[in-house]
């Protein structure tokens, strides 16, 4: 929003876009900027042992290297 606003008066704390003056869509930005980093921080923190094990299994550690043989897989390696 910040870039289709028309610069208008030095200052544009007067300016009204969508009926919202800049001052209230930088304080809706802000909010939202937080509110989506609370989110983000609760998403990781419900999902760590995911993360965790998937990363483990990525990269091998810990964990057998499986093999897909027709449908079926097994923990063998070839």
């Amino acid at each position: 929003m910040y870039f289709f606003m028309p610069s208008g008066i030095p200052g544009g704390g007067h300016l009204v876009y969508v009926g919202l003056t800049k001052a209230t869509w930088v304080w809706i930005h802000s909010r939202a900027g937080i509110l989506m980093a609370t989110f983000t921080g609760v998403h990781l923190i419900f999902h760590w042992k995911w993360i965790v094990y998937t990363t483990k299994s990525f990269f091998g550690k810990g964990t057998k290297n499986l093999v897909c043989e027709g449908s079926k897989v097994t923990g063998e390696t070839k």
